[in-house]
């Protein structure tokens, strides 16, 4: 080939990578909560594909590039740094609170809009927005919201009158903790214990015979990956007869609720696969068709960031951080879960929270509110 004819080609390549709309995804890839990761880089792909299949962003075609954060504040803050370096239009993640806490200053200095999709803790509301940082849009319920709807039916079961909180020690378990019990002032049932572990602990004997002991009627668990199965193991294998509740990943414990292990069990959630809208039909479809696997919370917000992201593109009046970011101030979403993605003052969304109940060895939703 001649240096004529290479340079032809070089110039091809450039203009095609120019045509393209990037955007970051910091989630983590390794360690303890990767198969949660994986999963919101799965959904955040296969909404990418359906939009450009549907022709793009006014003819230009979106890419996803992917870093991994460990689930860890320092590697989420490299991860985002190596993800500006592409020149992204907006970033996606961190699904850690504790990382996505980490890198919104890094995003707001940038100047690009963050969208934040899994994280859960009620700091990056209250940080966002009015709050101080102006490029930090949230889609997701806060666990302020998500607690105020388990207060309320923890309060309607009337059954309930004293709760074990169990979380990790991180800013999404003590974020947990704080926002439950605000959400059950005045409702009559008390939180009678509070237990932080690091993650990644193996033994939770020490934490669960103390719980035995003492009979509350409900466990609240704040817990994500291999420790939250862990935890759930070691909870019925000591025969515990209280209540599991709380922020429990029910979609991801399939095998222990087919066990019958997990009867009774209630938890608050942003997604559950049940849901009966044509839109969440066609997204399990899909999903199930692309990646052999049934979507979970995170492969849902994966997609539906992108969606959004999408959405606010199409209607930005130039393709730029700023122009995508003002656009997102002024978005009106349908979601697949029948709610609407609006942002207040603190660009929080206020989409529905669910609660799902394992009845007869498979879940279903009890309820679903507003937050």
């Amino acid at each position: 080939m001649t240096i004529a004819a290479t340079m032809m080609l070089f110039a091809a390549h450039s203009a095609v990578a120019q045509d393209k709309i990037v955007i970051g995804l910091s989630t983590p890839l390794t360690g303890s909560v990767a198969a949660l990761g994986q999963h919101e880089n799965w959904g955040a792909s296969l909404a990418v594909e359906e939009i450009n299949d549907a022709g793009g962003i006014n003819g230009r075609q979106l890419h996803i590039e992917a870093q991994d954060n460990q689930c860890n504040p320092t590697q989420g803050i490299t991860s985002v740094e190596n993800l500006l370096q592409n020149d992204p239009i907006a970033v996606m993640g961190a699904l850690c609170s504790s990382v996505t806490l980490a890198v919104m200053p890094i995003m707001e200095r940038a100047e690009r809009p963050l969208m934040v999709g899994v994280a859960t803790s009620p700091l990056i509301t209250e940080q966002a927005g009015v709050g101080g940082n102006d490029w930090t849009f949230r889609i997701n319920p806060s666990d302020s919201g998500l607690a105020v709807a388990l207060g309320n039916y923890l309060t309607e079961m009337n059954t309930i009158k004293t709760i074990a909180f169990v979380g990790e020690d991180t800013d999404y378990g003590r974020g947990g903790h704080n926002a439950l019990t605000e959400a059950l002032k005045g409702k009559g049932i008390e939180i009678v214990s509070a237990d932080f572990y690091k993650q990644g602990t193996p033994d939770f004997t020490t934490v669960l015979t103390r719980i035995k002991a003492a009979k509350p009627d409900a466990v609240a668990l704040y817990a994500t990956g291999v420790d939250e199965l862990g935890f759930i193991r070691q909870y019925r294998g000591m025969n515990i007869e209280s209540l599991l509740s709380g922020r429990v990943s029910l979609d991801e414990l399939l095998p222990v609720i087919q066990a019958g292990a997990l009867e009774g069990a209630t938890s608050v959630y942003p997604y559950a696969v049940q849901l009966d809208t044509p839109e969440n039909k066609a997204f399990v479809e899909s999903f199930k068709t692309a990646y052999g696997e049934l979507p979970n919370y995170q492969s849902f917000q994966g997609y539906e960031s992108v969606r959004v992201l999408a959405d606010a593109l199409k209607r930005s009046k130039e393709l730029t951080p700023a122009g995508l970011k003002q656009a997102l101030k002024e978005a009106d979403f349908a979601s697949v879960t029948g709610g609407n993605i609006k942002f207040d003052d603190h660009n929080q969304a206020h989409n529905l929270a669910l609660i799902v109940k394992v009845k007869d060895g498979v879940i279903v939703i009890e309820t679903m509110s507003g937050t």
